[in-house]
């Protein structure tokens, strides 16, 4: 039973809702350990996806009702009709019943379905397209997540370790070991570290209202803190061969200019049959009226005649060039993608050998240094500004390390946009 099916709840809710309006209501659930979960949640919530999906269906509604012979037209005529003595119609001689059918000339229904189609299939190439989009928003929004949040916390252990280090030289400077102006040296970096992580806070923020946006929650509705990255693709699935090909069956923007295409080469098919009539054929029931006549038939061919050359030569110039124009556009379209594709799997694998190097050597030689220093200024030997230049160090070689994986994850969303799904 529903609420209003019992009126005493629903007094009692409403009234605690008066009484404690503190009391939170259900939230949104915390979404985004990987980034299919966005990716599925858009493919129900994205309006503009909805939108597309709703565009396709009507053109595949357009398309079945394509190429239909028009509507037979009904007929119905008084003839013969006589005046009677106030000059009025009076009695009338027969009355006619005709049936008119219109029918095109061979081949121009043929060419209307076949446009119908064609722009069927753009306007799911257009869907596609958007799905494409929309996707690779989303992927690129959550690998800029994932920067932001490593970033932040390298940088807060960058801050505890420079905490530390102004615990040692206030004690140093306590036992009249040390100076006040490594002190404030020291002070200054730790401020400065804790500046940058309001801004990544802040950045943080902003990508997360983007990423609701785009899966149609509220713009503060809860992201979890540790996002999650796809690992990259092997190197023999970066074939460059089989992900053209892929490109070429696949890609939104190829499948729609090959729509239009074919949509242009529908119309021109039109123009050169419009040099040829239609015809309209009529067949007619006649009722005579008067005594001893009999009832009969007529049937009749009507054609137009295409005298106005001129007007059906321009028109089939326009579709000519037009047919010329869309083939070139592919050509580019495709010559475009090709050389994108190659760069972004070079990119890929530049990016390979990045994160191989930098996490091989770089990082662990920074975690070396770093902890070297801190263990001569712990003792006296070392200074305070080896220990900072030390931080400041690995975090950079850190932050280069998150930029690869960034970068990693941006390309393999750009090549899936692409060749049009996932590698």
């Amino acid at each position: 039973m529903g609420l209003s099916g019992n009126p005493a709840i629903a007094f009692i809710l409403f009234g605690t809702l008066l009484l404690f309006p503190g009391i939170p209501m259900a939230q949104e659930p915390v979404i985004g350990a990987t980034v299919d979960e966005f990716l599925v949640l858009a493919a129900r919530m994205n309006p503009e996806r909805a939108a597309a999906r709703l565009d396709e269906e009507a053109a595949l509604a357009r398309a079945e009702g394509a190429g239909a012979l028009p509507d037979p037209v009904f007929q119905w005529s008084l003839e013969d009709i006589s005046q009677n003595r106030a000059s009025l119609p009076g009695r009338v001689g027969s009355e006619k019943f005709t049936v008119q059918q219109e029918v095109p000339w061979w081949g121009k229904r043929k060419a209307e379905r076949e446009i119908a189609q064609a722009r069927s299939r753009e306007a799911g190439g257009r869907l596609a397209q958007v799905e494409a989009e929309l996707a690779l928003r989303i992927k690129t929004a959550y690998a800029e997540g994932y920067r932001v949040r490593e970033t932040m916390a390298r940088n807060g252990e960058g801050i505890k370790v420079l905490e530390t280090l102004e615990r040692l030289a206030r004690s140093r400077y306590a036992q009249g070991m040390g100076d006040q102006e490594a002190l404030i040296a020291i002070e200054a970096q730790r401020s400065e570290r804790m500046i940058e992580q309001v801004r990544l806070t802040r950045e943080w923020q902003r990508i997360q209202a983007r990423l609701n946006v785009l899966v149609h929650r509220k713009p503060d509705a809860p992201i979890v803190d540790h996002p999650e990255l796809r690992p990259l693709p092997a190197k023999e699935s970066l074939d460059a061969a089989r992900l053209w090909q892929r490109a070429l069956d696949n890609n939104p923007a190829l499948v729609m200019a090959k729509a239009r295409l074919l949509a242009a080469m529908g119309d021109r098919q039109l123009a050169e049959v419009s040099w040829y009539p239609d015809f309209s054929i009529d067949f007619g029931l006649i009722d005579r009226r008067e005594p001893g006549e009999n009832n009969g038939y007529e049937a009749s061919i009507a054609l137009n005649l295409p005298l106005q050359q001129r007007v059906r030569q321009g028109r089939l110039k326009e579709t000519m060039a037009t047919v010329g124009a869309l083939r070139e556009t592919l050509r580019a379209e495709q010559a475009r993608l090709e050389g994108e594709l190659h760069e972004a799997i070079s990119s890929m694998e530049e990016v390979r050998e990045v994160t191989r190097i930098i996490t091989g050597s770089l990082v662990p030689q920074g975690k070396m240094a770093l902890q070297t220093a801190l263990n001569g200024y712990r003792t006296g030997i070392g200074a305070a500004d080896s220990v900072w230049d030390a931080v400041g160090q690995l975090q950079k070689k850190q932050v280069d390390l998150i930029e690869a994986y960034y970068e990693g994850q941006v390309r393999l969303a750009r090549i899936e946009h692409m060749i049009g799904g996932q590698l």
